[in-house]
C-alpha cells in the first residue's frame, strides 16, 4: 500500500479541491488522519483493527462503510469538533487509497493470483514501487516542511474511540519526525524485511539478492507495472478521495 507521505500528498491534493473550511483550516488534522490507519506499525494491532478490511477476502469490501459501521458516532461530521471531523476526512482518504491499490495494483500484478503469483521476489517489487512513490514525495520538500508544520502544529483534540489520545499523541510525533526524513535504502530494506515477517511471507537468500538488486529492481518494477498504470492509479485514487470527502461532508 502507498506509503505515509504518498497519503499526506494526496490528502493535500483533497483539501486543495474541497471547498471546505473545516478541512482547510485543519489541515494538520487531516494529513494526522490520512496517516491513522497505520498506526499499527507502533500499536501491532492487526491490519483488519485500522483499515477495517480483509486482505484474506476476495469479495468486494468498504473499509469506510466498515469503520463507520463499527463507530456509528464519527459517521456525522456535524456532530463532531472540527478536528475530529477533519481527522475522519483524512482517514477516510487512507481507506480509499489502500482499498484501490489492492483491487487495482496489489491483487492483479503481485498478488497470488497475479502473473507473478505472490511470491517472495512479486511482494519485494511492491514494497520497492511504494518506496519509489514515497522518495518522490519526499524529494518536494516544500510539501514534505508543509505537512510537519502543519501536523506539528495542531491541535490534538481529537474524539476517535478506537484510538485512544495517548497512542495517538505517539504517532503525531512518528509522523512529524517521518516527514523530516529523506529516502533511505538501508531503510527500506529493513522496513520490507519487517512487512513481510509480519505477513508470514519465508524469507531466504533469494530476499539477501534482489535486496542488492535495488535500487534497479524498481526500474524493473515501473516496466512491468508501466508509468501509465501508475500514473492512473493515483489519478484514480485522487479523484475517488475527493469524492468520498465531499461525500462525508456533505459538500457540492
Amino acid at each position: 500500500m502507498p506509503a505515509l507521505t504518498v497519503h499526506t500528498a494526496v490528502a493535500k491534493d483533497v483539501v486543495d479541491q474541497v471547498a471546505a473550511s473545516v478541512l482547510d483550516e485543519q489541515r494538520g488534522a487531516l494529513y494526522l488522519g490520512a496517516t491513522a490507519p497505520d498506526i499499527r506499525v507502533l500499536t501491532r494491532w492487526a491490519r483488519e483493527r485500522t483499515h477495517f478490511f480483509d486482505l484474506n477476502e476476495f469479495e468486494e469490501q468498504s473499509g469506510v462503510a466498515a469503520l463507520f459501521e463499527s463507530n456509528p458516532k464519527l459517521a456525522s461530521p456535524a456532530g463532531l469538533n472540527d478536528q475530529t471531523a477533519a481527522f475522519v476526512a483524512g482517514y477516510i482518504t487512507h481507506l480509499v487509497m489502500d482499498e484501490m491499490w489492492i483491487t487495482s495494483v496489489y491483487r492483479p500484478f503481485f498478488g497470488e493470483r497475479s502473473e507473478l503469483g505472490g511470491s517472495v521476489r512479486a511482494n519485494v517489487m511492491d514494497r520497492a514501487l511504494q518506496f519509489s512513490m514515497d522518495s518522490d514525495c519526499r524529494d518536494d520538500r516544500d510539501l514534505m516542511l508543509h505537512v510537519m508544520n502543519e501536523v506539528a502544529t495542531s491541535d490534538l483534540e481529537l474524539e476517535v474511540d478506537f484510538i485512544d489520545l495517548d497512542t495517538l499523541k505517539q504517532w503525531h510525533g512518528f509522523v512529524v519526525k517521518l516527514a523530516e526524513q529523506m529516502p533511505d535504502w538501508e531503510r527500506y530494506k529493513s522496513g520490507a524485511r519487517k512487512h513481510l515477517e509480519r505477513t508470514g511471507v519465508e524469507l531466504g537468500e533469494d530476499f539477501e539478492e534482489m535486496m542488492r538488486s535495488l535500487p534497479d529492481l524498481v526500474d524493473e518494477t515501473i516496466r512491468y507495472l508501466t508509468p501509465e498504470r501508475l500514473d492512473s492509479y493515483l489519478e484514480d485514487s485522487r479523484a475517488r478521495c475527493v469524492e468520498a470527502v465531499k461525500a462525508y461532508l456533505e459538500c457540492e
